[in-house]
């Protein structure tokens, strides 16, 4: 049988247990893939490692080259980990798409917003930009992605989706079931006088409510029960974990070259010592053991279509990334899902699983290959720019200021618009939040 990860997720779609194990094993991690072939070998006799072993792919692709990827055994990155954001937040949305009953076009919504939404669970573009960046034909309404967004929200963990941090709290604050009114006193609060709480005017906050001190300390205590970073919950890198990458690109003979990082990769052969006993006749072995030695070749016949869709979404990627290659962070290319699915005629899911905690070693640091999706921005000149690009300038500008004179949004925004790129104070609010930059007058020494 032709293993396909061309999947497309619906709950029409009936997973046999194969397909649900194909599935399992393209969107693991490394290290999730690497327990997993463990268990496998643990459980099938005619599955063993190989030791020093040439995987028969090619391991070198050239971006100028109409050649397969080829495969060398080189050698491995095991990086601290600067530049990435753990995905497992992403990983666990992505989940959630099977469990509705999505149009091909509502599935694209579904994944672009989803690649909006930060570590910390908030959607950090505004609906309508993302509403730009729509590849559809009629055009996408706003009413379409303000209904996917509520689906998010709905089916995720409280608070995941949020726009901002009122909303993040009303969602939580919405599920609770309790005293009414303290929860709608609450509400009110985060609704409409979140900044009086913030600025402890709690004198000022009583009066608008209209309650009394019990009442208020009461509906302050239940605010700060909530979590205001949801998307952190599912986060395991923490800053001393290290990132073993899956592919790694480099220059070689003028050109950028992706390649698969071996060293880092468990392969698996059939056991000679077993192998025979698979030939016999059906009299003398039974089913179990002749269905084990078909699962150990449709095992690694599925590794090697993995190790193939990784390098090859790799290298569709990186072809689009050729002046953040030479230049760094600002010159990201805009991509979205729909780009790389077209390009390599897969499905967007199948986009989704391939960049989702798998790492490319680049000259600027090692990034999760999600991170080089994201939504666009139009400067001036016409040219699009990436949101991520942004995020890095305005970092860098923030690094750059004088700390008794800090930036406001405002100006951070006339900034960015001398250099052609048009944002507004709010958007660069969004933007400064998702960096974890605290505001102006909280930067000032």
């Amino acid at each position: 049988m032709k293993l396909s990860f061309n999947l497309k997720l619906s709950q029409s779609l009936k997973l046999t247990p194969l397909l649900q194990q194909s599935i399992k094993l393209l969107q693991a991690s490394q290290g999730e893939l690497n327990q997993l072939i463990e268990d496998y070998i643990n459980d099938n006799i005619f599955l063993e490692l190989e030791e020093d072993s040439q995987n028969s792919l090619s391991n070198r692709s050239n971006f100028n080259s109409s050649k397969e990827a080829s495969y060398e055994n080189d050698y491995s990155y095991e990086l601290f980990d600067t530049e990435t954001k753990n995905q497992t937040l992403k990983e666990y949305l992505i989940e959630n798409l099977s469990i509705f009953s999505f149009s091909d076009r509502d599935q694209i919504i579904f994944l672009i917003l989803i690649d909006s939404i930060n570590e910390d669970g908030y959607l950090i573009e505004p609906l309508e930009k993302i509403l730009e960046i729509m590849p559809f034909e009629p055009k996408a309404k706003l009413e379409e992605l303000e209904k996917i967004l509520k689906l998010i929200q709905d089916s995720s963990s409280p608070g995941i989706g949020a726009r901002n941090l009122a909303e993040c709290l009303a969602l939580q604050l919405k599920i609770i079931n309790g005293n009414k009114e303290l929860i709608n006193r609450s509400l009110k609060i985060v609704n409409e006088s979140l900044n009086l709480l913030g600025n402890k005017n709690y004198n000022l906050l009583k009066n608008t409510l209209n309650c009394s001190d019990d009442e208020l300390a009461e509906s302050i205590k239940l605010i700060k029960s909530l979590n205001p970073k949801p998307g952190l919950v599912f986060q395991e890198i923490q800053p001393h974990d290290f990132i073993k990458a899956d592919t790694k690109v480099e220059m070689f003979n003028d050109n950028w070259e992706v390649s698969l990082v071996e060293d880092n990769f468990l392969k698996l052969k059939i056991n000679e010592d077993y192998r025979d006993i698979s030939t016999k006749g059906s009299k003398e072995i039974d089913k179990e053991l002749k269905d084990k030695y078909q699962e150990a070749k449709w095992l690694i016949k599925c590794l090697q279509e993995r190790s193939i869709t990784i390098i090859r979404v790799s290298r569709a990627i990186m072809a689009n990334q050729k002046e953040f290659l030479e230049k760094g962070k600002l010159f990201l290319k805009p991509l979205i899902l729909r780009n790389i699915a077209e390009e390599l005629d897969l499905h967007e899911s199948t986009i989704s699983r391939v960049t989702t905690n798998k790492f490319i070693h680049t000259p600027h640091g090692t990034f999760e290959l999600k991170y080089f999706f994201g939504s666009t921005i139009k400067t001036n000149n016409g040219s699009d720019l990436s949101s991520k690009a942004i995020l890095f300038k305005i970092r860098e500008l923030v690094k750059n200021e004088d700390s008794k004179h800090p930036y406001s949004d405002e100006h951070l925004s006339k900034l960015l618009k001398k250099e052609g790129i048009q944002i507004a104070r709010r958007t660069i609010a969004k933007y400064r939040i998702a960096l974890k930059i605290l505001p102006s007058n909280q930067r000032k020494i």
